[in-house]
């Protein structure tokens, strides 16, 4: 019971600071924290409450940002100059760009005035199509230096901000310094990325090679947009997102390739294989929620304690907003991808008893009971963001879902044969290919259906009554659902 009050008082309260998002709190705002701390010596965990709230309130006050003249930001006038730095995230490529995050450490203003000791990520966008330079690369780029702000209704600032990113440079021209470099083993494993993707383009055609990508090394930017408008439309857009599943596959894959060692040694083996998976995918924030999970199931296996769905969820969030508070009103992953677990965890159960005249064939009542699940609760989100909603999604992840796991399998298969034999990696290439074409198959025809998506809009106060009502209604059913399970059963 004491860590749920702790991480509910967290979570609550880093709720409301980030929905506020100013560096002095409001009176009403202080009044709620005020209400959450009553209840919590009404309930005598008084103790629990406030090292929430006060955890809570360090963490979201450590990541208010304010310009000075030591962040980049400052010199951002759309002035020329010269900035030095080392490239610290992959290059996004694109069809005509390749845009770079890099991480300051000095600033040449316009008047030649060397400012060093500066902090702050700078987005850089070079015209080159192919990226010329890689993560941990000390580079020197110069050009002009500009605030990000909201393109159209899209608060593009915000979005960048939870990167630690307030300047922009477009066209910089970068050049490399002598500077040291970073992480070699974070270096590495992204030239490993580039070498597997760049095998898995020689293996398939498009849209199959972007597909796989995808769904191996979490990539989506080579996704033609006509295949991401059909999967938006029939709701498989998350199918490509590396997701709980992979996590999943990493642990069994290991466990078992290591079963002749000690148990605390494959263990081990199993969480370092997470965090090196997790890196070489990108770390997007659902990938780093399934990994942590993962993680601390692992640890509570090892220690020989039951592991609780729910408690790993609330700590994990914890986990995630305290390193970036940003997330959680910023990355539609995080949210997206929490909201759905939180489905799996609490809605499932309730579903099962009215789905048993699915056939568990191909694991399809299993794909159904989740899917639907993971739409009750992230569906009003997915309203609210993007403005639709897809009629036919439970339908259009029941025919993909036994699919998805054989064309990882044989995706991730074929091509690390392809790097022995080519002729073996295309061949069970060919099978790949085939999984993949259905399921482009089935997003194509999809989209194709009339109404398969529809546009809809929905205010946050809908939003808001929506989830109270959903939580009252989880609860109504667990408890009636358990006085049931208390009563005597009749005699016969």
């Amino acid at each position: 019971m004491p860590q749920y009050i702790f991480l509910g008082s967290f979570l609550c309260t880093a709720f409301l600071l980030q929905w506020w998002q100013q560096p002095l709190y409001p009176v009403w705002l202080w009044v709620l924290l005020l209400e959450v701390l009553i209840y919590g010596i009404y309930k005598k965990q008084y103790l629990w409450v406030s090292i929430g709230i006060i955890t809570a309130l360090v963490v979201v006050s450590r990541s208010t940002h304010t310009p000075t003249s030591n962040t980049v930001d400052w010199y951002a006038t759309d002035a020329s100059m010269t900035i030095v730095g080392v490239i610290t995230d992959e290059p996004d490529k694109r069809p005509l760009q390749t845009k770079y995050t890099v991480s300051v450490h000095k600033i040449t203003d316009a008047s030649g005035v060397i400012h060093d000791g500066v902090t702050g990520n700078v987005l850089i966008t070079d015209q080159r199509q192919w990226p010329v330079f890689e993560y941990g690369d000390p580079v020197s780029v110069y050009g002009k230096l500009q605030l990000p702000e909201p393109i159209d209704t899209f608060q593009y600032d915000q979005y960048l901000s939870r990167y630690n990113i307030y300047s922009l440079m477009y066209r910089g021209s970068i050049s490399l310094t002598e500077e040291e470099n970073l992480s070699l083993v974070t270096k590495h494993l992204y030239r490993v990325k580039t070498i597997f993707e760049a095998q898995i383009n020689t293996l398939y055609p498009e849209p199959h090679a972007s597909f796989m990508a995808g769904l191996l090394t979490g990539s989506r930017k080579g996704i033609p947009k006509d295949r991401m408008e059909d999967f938006n439309k029939t709701g498989l857009t998350h199918i490509i997102a590396i997701s709980g599943y992979n996590i999943t596959i990493v642990i069994t894959v290991i466990m078992s390739a290591l079963f002749w060692l000690p148990t605390r040694l494959r263990y081990s083996a199993s969480i370092a294989s997470i965090i090196l998976f997790t890196l070489f995918v990108g770390a997007s924030a659902a990938v780093v929620r399934a990994a942590i999970m993962g993680i601390l199931g692992l640890l509570a296996l090892q220690a020989g304690h039951k592991t609780s769905a729910r408690l790993s969820v609330l700590w994990t969030a914890l986990l995630m907003i305290s390193w970036n508070p940003k997330i959680l009103w910023y990355d539609a992953s995080f949210q997206l991808s929490f909201l759905a677990v939180i489905g799996l965890i609490e809605i499932s159960p309730l579903l099962e008893p009215y789905l048993t005249r699915v056939p568990r064939t191909l694991a399809m009542r299993e794909s159904l009971t989740m899917t639907i699940a993971a739409q009750i609760t992230a569906t009003p989100l997915i309203i609210l963001l993007f403005g639709r909603l897809s009629l036919i999604s439970p339908v259009t992840n029941l025919l993909v879902a036994p699919a998805l796991p054989l064309a990882m399998l044989i995706g991730f298969t074929g091509t690390l044969i392809s790097f022995i034999s080519m002729p073996l990696g295309l061949a069970i290439s060919y099978c790949g290919w085939a999984t993949l074409e259905w399921v482009l198959f089935i997003a194509k025809i999809g989209a194709r259906i009339p109404l398969a998506s529809i546009g809809i809009r929905a205010p946050y106060i809908i939003l808001m009554l929506y989830y109270m009502c959903l939580v009252i209604a989880i609860h109504r059913a667990k408890s009636s659902s358990s006085l049931e399970s208390k009563e005597p059963l009749p005699s016969l």
